[in-house]
């Protein structure tokens, strides 16, 4: 399976349908993004076999805190990290503890984001 075969499917497997459509979007407007994404981030960081998905996730949202993302990438991946089992608790502990390392006001950024992506869900 080729790299961007096997990002399609990654991201079939953490997002669902919303992911597929939300990197479709990204490919529509820049084909040379979405194939970086898919073959990189996907195709390659995600296949991995020391870490699972929840793994991943919880990983990929302390990242995200922590960087003080706006939205977009931290609803994505709260809902995926939702998809791939984390529970809403163990969310709100990543948040909690990135605060001692990001600070408060991206901690409770991404409180605000998470709340709204449940909301949304």
């Amino acid at each position: 399976m080729d790299k961007a075969a096997a990002g399609w499917k990654k991201i079939e497997e953490l997002a669902g349908e919303p992911g597929i459509q939300s990197m479709k979007a990204v490919e529509e407007f820049s084909p040379r993004l979405a194939q970086l994404a898919l073959e990189f981030g996907y195709g390659d960081v995600y296949l991995g076999e020391a870490l699972d998905l929840k793994q991943r996730a919880l990983i990929t949202l302390s990242s995200l805190i922590t960087q003080g993302d706006q939205g977009r990438g931290l609803t994505y991946h709260f809902k995926a990290a939702l998809r791939v089992g984390v529970t809403k608790e163990e969310i709100l502990e990543v948040i909690n503890h990135c605060s001692a390392y990001a600070g408060f006001p991206k901690a409770i950024h991404a409180l605000h984001v998470f709340k709204e992506a449940l909301e949304n869900a």
